[in-house]
């Protein structure tokens, strides 16, 4: 069995940022187990995303998902019409812009919506019945890199 427990992330304003993960989180079935001032824990059954105060000190540089590190969380949607009900009912009225093409795009085997959390982290949610099967065409492209050469 492989899985991933948790993701812990460090957030520069902790209260705006929970309350954009309980809007978020909260419309792809996730529920908050833990909101203490030290951090907060989301859990969608599985897995956890951990939210945490970041220290002043290290405030300074902020986070950009181009530099070395997290590039982006992707979570799950258990259908297209889950995608399209966060984007209608959650980033619409809460005026928080897409990515890209500004609205949900795809097709019937991959259906995904991005947009940035308060720090700028990248979040997707995607509808992906057979994402992880070696079919997927996401797992056809033909290798051009070896990392022994």
């Amino acid at each position: 069995m492989s899985k991933i427990s948790h993701v812990e992330l460090y957030v520069s304003d902790y209260a705006k940022s929970v309350r954009f993960y309980d809007k978020v989180l909260g419309a792809v079935g996730w529920k908050r187990l833990v909101c203490r001032t030290d951090h907060t824990t989301f859990c969608d059954g599985e897995s956890k995303i951990v939210i945490c105060p970041v220290d002043d000190k290290f405030k300074g540089d902020g986070y950009h998902r181009k530099r070395v590190g997290l590039n982006h969380l992707a979570f799950y949607a258990s259908s297209k019409e889950e995608v399209d009900h966060l984007y209608k009912n959650v980033l619409l009225p809460q005026n928080i812009p897409c990515l890209y093409e500004q609205k949900p795009t795809g097709e019937d085997d991959y259906y995904a919506i991005f947009f940035e959390d308060p720090d700028r982290i990248k979040i997707e949610v995607v509808f992906a019945p057979g994402y992880c099967k070696p079919e997927h065409y996401t797992n056809q492209f033909e290798d051009d890199f070896d990392p022994y050469a």
